[in-house]
């Protein structure tokens, strides 16, 4: 049987076009589907697919012959609700839409940040073993495709006072899928000062050639970097890379100078013998999770809660709540450039700070983020 609302939808739809494009009907079309949109007035032309609730309708009002929206909206992109206006058409189109500003600021040194991996669901898998980690997150076994996964995320790391996320990136066509979901990350951050940059995994798996090295620069600085929302140090975009046993100045800096006609601001994973190259990137860092904590000032500092493989017997790092706030104050004191945590989200690894049920608190963030939050500036 059809419902009031359905019937009421039709008819407004259907109506002869002379009939009167009332008030009633066009608030019965705006709350009857999602509206897919772009804000072509600001320079990003972000793009939003909105819903309205019979509430949220009650702001679209009469004014000068026309129907007129300022109000609150639900954008399904982000799973957040966001502020517009615009005039609605029959039969129910949004004209001269506006949403709200991006947020344009960048962060200055020092930089704390941490390493995100939006690896999932297919890291939940490994060697025919689910799940692949010896704790399981407060949001359960999630997907980064999860706009409301990703919401919650971001969320979490601004409670946790951090400025910016490191994400793991495997290339144009990588797998896991990480580059057909970072625009969502960026979308997500771009009305608030949280920022993101990539990190470049493949170099710590194999030695990518200058010219796919710059391919990929490339693409980094065409589809992200020209967003709000991205990383930049002094309008230079950032792109942290991973390193492997094998890297020298000449197989790696070398090869990444050479690569890097694009200007991105390259901070690289540290090696052996790393302050003497030649070809010196913009900054050095290292990824150790192992490890409580790593200096390599004046450049990075790095800490981690912990490092528990999901296939080890026992840890290599034990996790402790004590330890881990001294690390934090002495990440602060040290005033290093790049203050890293690893990392948010590593969790075949051991290595998160998000929440979990085995540190769960009632912030609803977990004990390693409330200290973050505690002791961060």
């Amino acid at each position: 049987m059809k419902t009031a609302a359905a019937i009421a939808l039709v008819g407004a739809l259907l109506a002869p076009a002379h009939s009167h494009w009332t008030l009633a009907h066009a608030r019965t079309v705006l709350t009857s589907r999602d509206f897919f949109v772009t804000d072509t007035s600001q320079s990003d032309q972000p793009d939003y697919d909105l819903t309205f609730t019979p509430a949220a309708a009650r702001s679209l009002r009469a004014a000068g012959g026309r129907f007129a929206f300022t109000g609150l909206a639900h954008d399904e992109l982000t799973d957040g609700d966001v502020q517009v206006r615009f005039t609605f058409a029959r039969p129910g189109r949004l004209t001269a839409f506006r949403g709200p500003a991006a947020d344009t600021s960048q962060p200055s040194f020092p930089i704390r940040a941490a390493f995100y991996y939006a690896w999932y669901p297919e890291a939940w898998y490994r060697r025919s073993v689910f799940p692949y980690s010896k704790f399981q997150p407060s949001l359960d076994y999630y997907s980064a495709d999860d706009a409301s996964i990703v919401r919650a995320h971001l969320d979490a790391l601004r409670y946790g006072h951090l400025n910016a996320g490191i994400y793991s990136w495997w290339g144009q066509a990588g797998y896991p899928l990480t580059d057909v979901r970072f625009w969502r990350y960026l979308t997500a951050a771009r009305t608030t000062p949280f920022r993101w940059a990539i990190y470049y995994e493949r170099e710590g798996y194999e030695d990518p050639s200058v010219e796919r090295i710059r391919s990929d620069l490339e693409w980094i600085r065409d589809m992200y970097a020209t967003k709000p929302a991205y990383l930049k140090i002094d309008g230079r975009f950032v792109v942290f890379v991973y390193g492997g046993a094998g890297d020298t100045c000449d197989s790696t800096s070398q090869r990444w100078r050479e690569a890097n006609t694009v200007g991105a601001y390259i901070v690289l994973k540290a090696f052996d013998g790393y302050l003497s190259c030649a070809a010196q990137p913009q900054g050095w860092h290292e990824y150790s999770a192992a490890l409580p904590e790593y200096s390599l000032a004046p450049d990075a500092f790095m800490i981690s809660p912990g490092f528990d493989e999901a296939s080890s017997a026992t840890p290599v790092l034990g996790r402790d709540l004590g330890r881990w706030r001294s690390d934090v104050a002495e990440m602060v004191a040290s005033n290093a450039n790049w203050q890293l945590v690893l990392s948010f989200n590593e969790w075949p690894e051991g290595s998160s700070v998000e929440s979990a049920r085995e540190w769960a608190t009632p912030s609803g963030y977990g004990a390693y983020l409330d200290v973050l939050h505690e002791l961060l500036p």
